[in-house]
């Protein structure tokens, strides 16, 4: 209520805002590990790249775009197939959060509850497997768009 937001709205109760606040729990969930990659990245830049452009009379911008992007596109690369693959995948949080009520059931919940409450291990284990021929599917072709490039900074 500090901040606009309201008292007693029940933020995953309401099927409008459910699935905002559990797409907002991820990403906070995620920054971290995103944060450590990058981080990672651009630090692994040798200096004397920068120092050169700086002599070469290179802007903030322009190191930008021609050191660091080109230098953390594999890091871009995974995390990007690491979200996609993430979020066909996901469980815990809506499991965790709202047990897959009020329109935030997935395709995992759907498959647990198959197999623990329908009792349809079968069935749960087929749909399992689906899920990762997609995934494999869906990261082939993200490994396609993006071909691996050497990076010939030197």
């Amino acid at each position: 209520s500090w901040f606009g937001a309201g008292s007693g709205h029940a933020w995953l109760g309401d099927p409008e805002s459910a699935n905002t606040s559990l797409a907002g729990v991820s990403v906070w969930r995620f920054t971290g590990l995103n944060f450590v990659l990058f981080l990672g990245a651009i630090q692994s830049i040798p200096a004397e790249l920068y120092e050169a452009a700086q002599l070469d009379g290179a802007s903030r911008w322009q190191q930008f775009r021609h050191i660091i992007a080109p230098s953390i596109r594999p890091v871009v690369s995974l995390s990007v197939i690491l979200a996609v693959s993430g979020s066909l995948s996901v469980f815990e949080i809506p499991y965790i959060m709202t047990g897959g009520a009020t329109g935030t059931t997935t395709f995992v919940i759907q498959t647990v509850k198959l197999a623990f409450q329908f009792n349809k291990t079968g069935l749960a284990s087929a749909a399992a497997v689906v899920l990762l021929l997609i995934i494999v599917l869906i990261t082939w072709i993200q490994r396609r768009l993006v071909p691996d490039e050497k990076v010939d900074l030197v």
